[in-house]
């Protein structure tokens, strides 16, 4: 019997591995879906290093923590303008993302606690990063560890992650994230879509060579380093891409067969509610709706918007509860509750929750529909808006942008969502879908972790080893353009010849009439 005890233990601990967990930033929506990956993985045996700034009060077990909360990214940006932010043109956003990554790399990598992680020598079987979140240069802890590099993104629908898996953008029906269009595009919706799409990539590849590049260079200086592959070769040497993305949230494309959806994962067995909030939610006779922008965003930020929404609710006979924070409190409605903060998905839940007002975060967007509640959206930033336009072409929902946000449009969308039941029906079918699984979100991460580390790079595409060149058929394009440059070279050398000829042979039959 201690015979046989002692051989499983071996066993289960061969087949655990230790992988370094590598999430920095301090978004709390962020590791709202790296933490259930990296907890299934710890509970399935697995020794986690979880480097972040937003560090567990509690660590799980198997789950040794490196807490860089002390380490203050957002301090160099000061009062962030959300507002401007939302109005940002694409290469403005772009290059100020790429700058946000350049900070962390100063802050997080920069460390003592990395720095000395990075000159360590320990030894990793494999790395968890969001790299593809404006930090290819973390790429370099492949080559360091040599260890497999698994991805894991907060969003799924993003032109430079499927250029990255090998499988480019199609632009006549994939959109960009930051397109903020559906598929359903007129001519002009796709010009602008390509556009998009074409410029996310260049800067994307101009930033990749130039700027992670040097960032790479200036803080993966460990021994050996010389030897690294160039960063295109390491940005593209994924064994897994976890995404959180379902085809329920929006429409479904082509994707590589090492990317892998984990949609949902955020979503939890509901809990009791607090008993004050239990009892104004079983009160409400004509339900309650939630008004959340999420965990970054303070409504009292936007004034007049806000005004408007407290207005509309005021003529309203359902109860509202607000997630505000305001030292002002003297416009809130007698049927409006507000808190700091609520428990979300608790509130989603209840049986009296009518419609949900929210900024269009994708989590927030995956537990309205698994929760089957309505919507409203009020996108800020990022992939809100995205989110918000695929939400009102599936008729789950209506969008407002920010700059048109007054009494009357936020009443009549209240109304449009509340009084029409195709709102309500199309959501609680998709919920249907998003409920139908085989296996969880986590054990789905899990599952496939495990493919990856017994079988690496199993399921990348032969794509992923072609260069930029080769991938796009610049060197084929680049041919075929030359080849029809010199055919339509011999056909004008050919004309200007006969042309020459049958004018020389005209002068001749002249002057023998002469």
């Amino acid at each position: 019997m201690i015979c046989c005890i002692w051989f499983l233990a071996i066993v289960a601990t061969s087949e655990s591995a230790r992988i370094l967990a590598f999430f920095p930033m301090d978004t709390p929506s962020h590791h709202f879906i790296f933490r259930p990956v990296i907890e299934g993985l710890a509970k399935n045996g697995h020794d986690i290093v979880y480097v972040s700034a937003f560090p567990y009060k509690q660590i799980p077990k198997n789950i040794t923590q490196i807490d860089l909360s002390k380490y203050d990214v957002m301090a160099e940006f000061g009062d962030y303008d959300y507002l401007k932010a939302s109005e940002m043109n694409l290469v403005d956003y772009t290059h100020e993302m790429y700058f946000f990554g350049e900070i962390m790399a100063k802050h997080y990598v920069g460390s003592k606690e990395i720095q000395d992680l990075i000159h360590s020598d320990q030894k990793f079987d494999a790395v968890m990063f969001e790299s593809y979140f404006y930090q290819e240069y973390l790429s370099a802890f492949i080559h360091k560890f040599d260890a497999i590099a698994i991805e894991v993104l907060t969003l799924g629908d993003c032109a430079w992650v499927n250029e990255m898996s090998g499988l480019p953008d199609n632009p006549a029906y994939q959109v960009d994230f930051k397109s903020g269009l559906t598929s359903n595009m007129n001519i002009w919706q796709k010009l602008y879509n390509v556009y998009v799409t074409s410029l996310t990539v260049l800067s994307s590849y101009f930033y990749l060579y130039y700027n992670q590049k040097r960032i790479m260079d200036q803080y993966f200086n460990y021994t050996g380093w010389e030897s690294r592959p160039s960063i295109d070769v390491l940005a593209r040497n994924r064994s897994l891409i976890l995404t959180n993305f379902d085809y329920v949230f929006a429409d479904p494309y082509p994707m590589a067969p090492h990317r892998k959806d984990i949609g949902g994962i955020n979503i939890k067995t509901p809990k009791p509610l607090p008993e004050d909030l239990e009892k104004f939610m079983n009160e409400s006779k004509h339900g309650v709706i939630y008004m959340s922008l999420g965990s970054h965003v303070n409504p009292a930020n936007f004034r007049i918007q806000m005004s408007a929404f407290l207005e509309a609710f005021r003529d309203l006979p359902q109860r509202v509860m607000l997630k505000y924070d305001s030292e002002d409190n003297s416009q809130i409605p007698p049927n409006v509750k507000v808190s700091k903060w609520f428990p979300q998905q608790d509130i989603l839940a209840h049986k009296n929750c009518v419609l949900f007002v929210t900024h269009g975060g994708l989590l927030s967007l995956s537990e309205a529909i698994y929760y089957g509640v309505p919507l409203i959206g009020v996108p800020v930033i990022a992939d809100q808006v995205k989110n918000m336009a695929m939400m009102e072409s599936q008729g789950i929902g209506r969008m407002l942008k920010l700059n048109n946000i007054t009494r009357d449009t936020a009443s009549w969308a209240i109304s449009e969502v509340l009084s029409n039941n195709r709102y309500r029906k199309e959501i609680l079918r998709r919920s249907t879908i998003l409920k139908d699984r085989r296996h969880s979100p986590v054990e789905e991460a899990v599952y496939w972790v495990n493919h990856a580390l017994k079988y690496p790079f199993a399921l990348s595409p032969k794509s992923v080893n072609l260069s930029t060149v080769q991938l796009h058929l610049i060197d084929v394009k680049i041919f075929i353009t030359l080849g029809l440059f010199l055919v339509l070279f011999i056909f004008y050398f050919v004309f200007t010849i006969i042309r020459k000829m049958t004018r020389k042979t005209i002068r001749k039959h002249k002057e023998k009439v002469q």
